[in-house]
């Protein structure tokens, strides 16, 4: 069996779970909380009913939600006409549906892909990456996207990023809306705040729980196959060492999303960024493909 498809077979596993893990957490507290208020067997019952919803919801739709945290725009052919022509040559050759495309207007360098299944996918790219480089580094870029979308990562990234990252991508969505703002104008009791501190303590135990699904290894399968596709791995080493000199992070990123993109959003040198990175080093990636 092919490394992809043992990387496929893998990601199926992960993503049911990720759906058991959920299922059987909010069971076991509801369970609790029945059994505290003497709620009985219903309020068990409709903690589970809960579960199946989320579960549903991020089945189906966690593609739309990742794009809408990320602040992607939805791109036409003729408003990306050099772009779409690298992505159509790329799934002509490897007999792949062709992807939406996004921009996330940002002067960062990065990008990532989303979606259900083949059939259901999407590529987020930031308008940094675009403008900063070469044809063949953006080629390199977007053919490791593509495997992502091939070797089926994107359905379990996309699930894991609602199922496990909840706490910390709806934290994300609130702070950046204007209601938050609004909001704590209103609240003269101090909740409001009260709620940032508790989703500012919980948020970090995402990346520990989402480097329990995700493997550092799918980054060094995409760029093997984005490499043998393009039959120039030193043009996707390029890109990554460029995108490694680029101090300027992604606006709308966090712990939840971060796994998500081609490479880490988060520079940190502190241990715990280093210790539950969803990526490997950059270095190492660099040296992989310059050795091919």
């Amino acid at each position: 069996m092919s490394s992809i498809q043992l990387q496929i077979r893998d990601n199926s596993r992960k993503t049911f779970l990720a759906m058991a893990f959920l299922t059987t957490l909010i069971g076991i507290l509801g369970s609790a909380l029945s059994y505290i208020f003497q709620w009985g067997l219903t309020g068990t019952g409709w903690f589970l009913i809960i579960a199946g919803c989320i579960d549903f919801i991020a089945f189906f739709f966690s593609d739309r939600i990742v794009l809408k945290a990320s602040g992607a725009k939805q791109l036409e052919k003729n408003q990306a006409p050099e772009l779409f022509l690298i992505i159509e040559k790329l799934c002509m050759q490897e007999n792949l549906p062709l992807p939406k495309l996004y921009l996330i207007n940002d002067t960062s360098m990065n990008a990532f892909a989303t979606g259900r299944n083949t059939k259901h996918a999407a590529i987020a790219v930031t308008r940094g990456i675009v403008e900063k480089l070469s044809e063949d580094e953006l080629t390199g870029v977007i053919a490791h996207e593509l495997s992502h979308i091939q070797n089926n990562d994107i359905r379990t990234m996309a699930i894991i990023t609602v199922l496990v990252g909840g706490i910390s991508l709806i934290a994300d969505m609130f702070w950046y809306s204007s209601f938050a703002t609004k909001s704590q104008e209103k609240d003269r009791s101090g909740m409001i705040a009260w709620i940032g501190v508790g989703l500012a303590i919980f948020a970090p135990l995402t990346a520990m729980l989402i480097q329990l699904f995700i493997s550092r290894k799918r980054e060094l399968i995409a760029d093997a196959t984005a490499a043998h596709m393009t039959q120039k791995p030193k043009a996707l080493a390029s890109a990554l060492q460029k995108i490694s000199m680029n101090v300027i992070m992604p606006t709308h990123t966090s712990r939840a999303t971060a796994h998500l993109y081609f490479s880490s959003p988060s520079r940190g040198e502190a241990l715990l960024d280093k210790l539950f990175s969803t990526h490997p080093p950059i270095e190492e990636r660099i040296n992989l493909l310059m050795n091919m």
